[in-house]
Order: C-alpha cells, then sequence, then structure tokens
C-alpha cells in the first residue's frame, strides 16, 4: 500500500467552532504560532469576541450570545490522519475576563486575536512556520502575486480534516497600509468560515535550491512566506445587490508578533 502523500501546510489550519457553552455559534479557522516556547492559537478577533471589530455589534443578532469557548479540530499523531475536537475557555471562569489578546495599540481595529494554549500531550498543533521551507527569509510579497488562504468555507474540510486551498491575488501595494491600519487587500471569492485563516504565498522555484555541504541537509523547491490573517471581504454592491468588487481584508504577519509580545513580556516579569 503505497504511503498518502499531501502538502504538509494542510496540517498548519485548524477548523474551529465558536460556541457559548454547548450552542454553537459560528465557525471559522485558525492556525498555530510558537514564539519563547509559548504555544498560541491565532484567529480573528471578530471571531473570539463574538462582534463585529469596526462597530462592535453581537454578530448573533437572533440571540444576542457572545462566545466563552472555542472548539478547535487537531491532528492525534503523525503517522494516521486522525484527529479529535479539543475544547478551549476563551473567558476566565471568575471574572468573565477575555483570556485571548488583543493588539495593544490599535486594539478591535486590527481583527486579530491571539490566545495562549497548552495542547494535551497525545494531540498535535502544528503550525504554519515549521513547514516553510529554508532559503526562505528573504523571500517577501509584491502586487499581483498569487496567494493562498487555506480555510474552511461553509465548514467544507477535505477528508473531514484539511482545509481548502482558496487562491487570491494581492490586490494592493503590501508596502502601503490599508486605512493606516496594518492590513492588505486580496482579490478574492472568499466565503464565511475562512475567518482567521493563514494566507500563504507559495510558488515553485525556478530552481531550487541547497546548502552546499557535501551531503545537502537543506533544500528548497518553494518561495513560501506567511503573508498574514484571512479576515473577511469587503465589496460594493449594485442597485440589485450584485457584488461589483470582491476583495478580501488580510491583516500583515507583523501584528502577531505585536500583539503576543505583551503577553510574554508580561509573563517574564
Amino acid at each position: 500500500m503505497s504511503k498518502l502523500e499531501f502538502n504538509p501546510i494542510s496540517q498548519s489550519s485548524y477548523f474551529v467552532t465558536a460556541r457559548f457553552n454547548e450552542i454553537e455559534l459560528s465557525t471559522a479557522t485558525a492556525f498555530f504560532v510558537v514564539r519563547n516556547n509559548k504555544r498560541f492559537l491565532i484567529t480573528n478577533w471578530h471571531v473570539v469576541s463574538g462582534r463585529n471589530s469596526e462597530t462592535g455589534k453581537c454578530l448573533a443578532e437572533k440571540t444576542a450570545a457572545i462566545p466563552n469557548n472555542l472548539v478547535i479540530r487537531v491532528h492525534k499523531n503523525k503517522e494516521h490522519i486522525e484527529f479529535e475536537d479539543f475544547a478551549i475557555n476563551l473567558l476566565n471562569s471568575e471574572t468573565d475576563e477575555p483570556l485571548w489578546l488583543q493588539h495593544p495599540h490599535y486594539g478591535k481595529s486590527v481583527d486579530v486575536a491571539a490566545l495562549e494554549i497548552d495542547i494535551p500531550a497525545h494531540l498535535l498543533a502544528m503550525t504554519v512556520e515549521e513547514f516553510i521551507e529554508p532559503f526562505n527569509e528573504e523571500t517577501t510579497e509584491s502586487v499581483a502575486d498569487d496567494v493562498f488562504i487555506l480555510g474552511y468555507p461553509f465548514g467544507i474540510s477535505v477528508g473531514n480534516i484539511f482545509p481548502i486551498w482558496k487562491r487570491a491575488s494581492i490586490a494592493s501595494e503590501p508596502i502601503i497600509d490599508i486605512d493606516e491600519l496594518p492590513k492588505i487587500l486580496v482579490d478574492t471569492a472568499s466565503r464565511q468560515g475562512m475567518s482567521g485563516s493563514p494566507v500563504i504565498l507559495f510558488q515553485k522555484r525556478p530552481v531550487g535550491i541547497m546548502d552546499k555541504h557535501p551531503e545537502p541537509t537543506k533544500i528548497s523547491n518553494y518561495f513560501m512566506k506567511l503573508i498574514g490573517i484571512y479576515s473577511g471581504r469587503i465589496g460594493a454592491s449594485d442597485d440589485n445587490h450584485q457584488i461589483k468588487a470582491q476583495l478580501g481584508v488580510v491583516w500583515k504577519a507583523k501584528v502577531i508578533d505585536e500583539i503576543i509580545t505583551q503577553k510574554i513580556f508580561t509573563s517574564d516579569e
């Protein structure tokens, strides 16, 4: 029996359900990073808060419920494709204060949140960054580059675990901050459930590169980079409510460290 093969980066995007107690409110996407030996879940601010990041309005209009926990579908081991749903609290059980972090300067205006979590030993929460091939330290993104949003539109997955790779193209100059916030726009027709997805630059190199040792230990066949975090689309509608422009918002990857740094400094004092 041949070994199953898949793109390793597919293991770095996770299906998330936001809940109030055991009531499901919405589905979304998340991914993990490790900083200072601590593991953080990264998703959108509106996913963990249950509120529109621009207006503050509750997203669950019928129930006005705010999520107090997330259920994340994570891998069980590397030898077989198995998974387990793992619940984490969003609020302090005594004070009801959020356990997640928002941007220290922009607050909810940056629609990204980070939550430090402990993963049980029998589960695996793999990061995007561990799958980035070597020799990509200088890789940069440019306007018109194709990127991929790894998420779960309408909760759809591949094999009940892997994300959908939704192609997008960078639609704004990455060096420019849109609305004076650390975000760019991408051209894509995304759907509900992709909020919090990692956005990846993934391009085949014309020629692979390797280190210069007699027996190469580092090989890179792709230009790869974590561009940022997807948080939804904007669009202009005509009189017939037909969307004329479909542009997605991607928060620049640098906001991850800007958010997490406050937690690391605080906990190390």
